[in-house]
């Protein structure tokens, strides 16, 4: 079954001594192949792009911080693609799995080990899952915002939605 992602976001937790950010992309979009019967054992083919100049820091110093040093208007889109799904558990609908597959940004390709939860039948799916980013491997450094400093590894949240497309 084809899926056509409908909605979702990327949150990444941006951690340092005195105060943790979270950084929210709204845009995301994508297709999903899976079939819920065969879930477990043919897997899933899945590609995800993100509009990295969508985004909300919390303010409008780090958001204008997070633009400027991370150049978002000459890199605009990131994109995920899945390319194995194991250790799947299923109840019904419902599923655990983790992951792996490739995020490509700022002409970088860095693979990704994915921990996630979610929901696929017959008419939608809906997953979230949670990795680890290490900023460096996208050839960036935490941005010192103020008196602090962010580290450099990052955790990253993602969720969406989707219908089946007939």
């Amino acid at each position: 079954m084809r899926y056509k992602v409908a909605g979702g976001k990327l949150v990444v937790k941006a951690r340092s001594s005195i105060h943790d950010t979270n950084t929210v992309w709204d845009k995301l979009s994508g297709d999903v192949e899976a079939d819920p019967e065969t879930l477990a054992t043919a897997g899933a083919v899945a590609k995800f792009t993100v509009d990295m100049t969508s985004f909300d820091a919390g303010d409008w110093l780090k958001n204008r911080k997070l633009r400027k040093d991370f150049d978002m208007e000459s890199h605009p889109v990131a994109t995920f693609e899945l390319t194995k799904v194991r250790d799947v558990v299923r109840e019904g609908a419902s599923f655990r799995a983790n992951a792996e597959g490739v995020l490509r940004w700022r002409g970088k390709e860095v693979a990704l080990a994915l921990a996630g939860e979610g929901k696929l039948d017959a008419t939608s799916v809906q997953a979230r899952a949670t990795f680890e980013l290490d900023i460096k491997r996208l050839g960036l450094s935490a941005p010192r915002i103020l008196m602090f400093k962010v580290e450099d590894e990052v955790t990253v949240d993602v969720s969406f939605t989707g219908a089946v497309v007939a």
